[in-house]
C-alpha cells in the first residue's frame, strides 16, 4: 500500500508583511523561509481579540443600551445563553463590569 500525502494546517499569529495573499479572511504562507514565524509569547498573544464572533456581538448590542432578555429575543436565544455569554466575556477580559469593558473597547478603537 502506498503512504497517503498529507496536507496540514498550522495556524500561526505572526507578523504577516511578507504574506500579502488573502483567501477567506486569511493570509497564507507558502515558502521556506521559517524565520519569519515564532511560538507565541505574551506580546504577539496579546495582539488578538479574544472574543468570539457571538461574544463580540453581545458586546456590541449592550454597548447599544439592549438588556439581556432583549438581546436573547433578537439573536432566538434563551436568557440563559446570553447570561453565559456575558459570564464568559467578563472571565477573558478579567473585568468586572461590562461596562468598563465597552469603555476599554472603545478607547483601543475596537468597538
Amino acid at each position: 500500500r502506498l503512504p497517503v500525502k498529507s496536507v496540514y494546517l498550522l495556524q500561526v499569529l505572526t507578523n504577516i508583511e511578507s504574506s500579502q495573499k488573502k483567501k477567506y479572511r486569511h493570509h497564507y504562507y507558502v515558502g521556506n523561509n521559517m524565520g519569519n514565524f515564532r511560538f507565541p509569547d505574551k506580546e504577539l498573544l496579546d495582539l488578538g481579540e479574544p472574543y468570539t464572533e457571538r461574544e463580540f456581538e453581545i458586546i456590541q448590542l449592550i454597548k447599544s443600551g439592549f438588556r439581556s432578555e432583549q438581546i436573547a429575543e433578537k439573536l432566538f436565544l434563551s436568557i440563559h445563553t446570553i447570561n453565559t455569554h456575558r459570564k464568559n466575556i467578563l472571565a477573558k477580559s478579567g473585568m468586572k463590569q461590562m461596562s468598563d469593558l465597552i469603555e476599554d473597547l472603545m478607547t483601543r478603537r475596537v468597538l
